[in-house]
């Protein structure tokens, strides 16, 4: 799945920045609460299924890059996207340092991760600095130290316009998509992560909502088309939600465990901005 954590002309002063946690929320503040030359940023984080019992991941940092020179809102080319040295920041945000959960952010559940004004510019990049307090469990009892992969305790992921909606009056919301399946591997006796994360915006993707029952049937939900495959674990239910899906046409596998039969579903149009509903998918033995 696309794991789901889709930002400002120069300003002097220093931003305040309101950092919390909250599971499946988002700060409704109104834009007058932003003050002239300054935008507001969410960034929220997510993860998408794998097969491991607890991924838990220690974040101990997150700043963005901002280009001071360039507005968000100017209607300007790729051109003008670039990383022009003279005019970057790198802005570190007031978080909370601690381990995160990611497989418990799952089905349309999210964290918000850092959320608050800044100087106005346009975002670069995000970069997430992980402690060594990483550990995967591959069972309730069974863990295992989880490395970062490479010589920097940091990474970083590009920002790009299609990434990012104007909510209201300069204030922006990224989700940061942890795609586990491509983000751990195992080598030599040791578990590494290199983490593998997808930007998308919840306002201009979609997603899908559906059941899969009976709730013992343990499936997989794989949503395809010619250009883009996302997938789902559902809940302990049955239920299931998949987001940052671009819009488009798709088709709907599910695959049954312990014996259950696979099931399709066909012509599935999702739309940006849209939550779509898909037949309940009820497997047979």
């Amino acid at each position: 799945m696309k794991i789901s954590l889709k930002w400002l002309a120069a300003c002097s002063g220093t931003a305040l920045v309101m950092v919390f946690l909250a599971c499946n929320k988002e700060n409704n503040s109104g834009s007058a609460s932003i003050p002239a030359g300054q935008s507001k940023m969410s960034i929220y984080m997510m993860d998408g299924p794998v097969q491991y019992y607890k991924v838990l991941i220690d974040i101990r940092q997150v700043a963005i890059k901002i280009d001071t020179a360039v507005h968000q809102n100017d209607a300007d080319d790729d051109r003008q996207w670039g990383d022009n040295w003279k005019n970057t920041i790198w802005d570190t945000l007031q978080i909370t340092p601690g381990v995160y959960d990611l497989l418990s952010l799952r089905n349309g559940l999210d964290t918000l991760l850092a959320a608050g004004n800044y100087p106005s510019g346009k975002v670069l990049k995000v970069r997430i600095t992980l402690g060594s307090d990483n550990t995967i469990y591959t069972d309730s009892l069974t863990s295992y130290p989880l490395v970062v992969f490479g010589p920097n305790p940091f990474f970083e992921i590009n920002v790009r316009r299609e990434n990012v909606f104007d909510v209201s009056n300069n204030e922006f919301k990224l989700w940061l998509d942890f795609n586990l399946h491509r983000s751990i591997f195992f080598w030599s006796g040791t578990f590494y992560l290199k983490p593998y994360i997808i930007i998308f915006n919840d306002h201009t993707t979609g997603r899908v909502l559906g059941f899969v029952l009976p709730p013992g049937a343990s499936p997989l939900v794989q949503a395809y088309n010619a250009t883009d495959t996302v997938y789902a674990v559902p809940n302990w239910s049955g239920g299931y939600l998949i987001r940052g899906m671009n819009p488009g046409t798709y088709s709907i596998a599910v695959t049954g465990h312990q014996g259950y039969n696979d099931t399709t579903f066909n012509n599935i149009v999702v739309e940006g901005g849209q939550t779509t509903k898909a037949p309940t998918a009820t497997l047979h033995k």
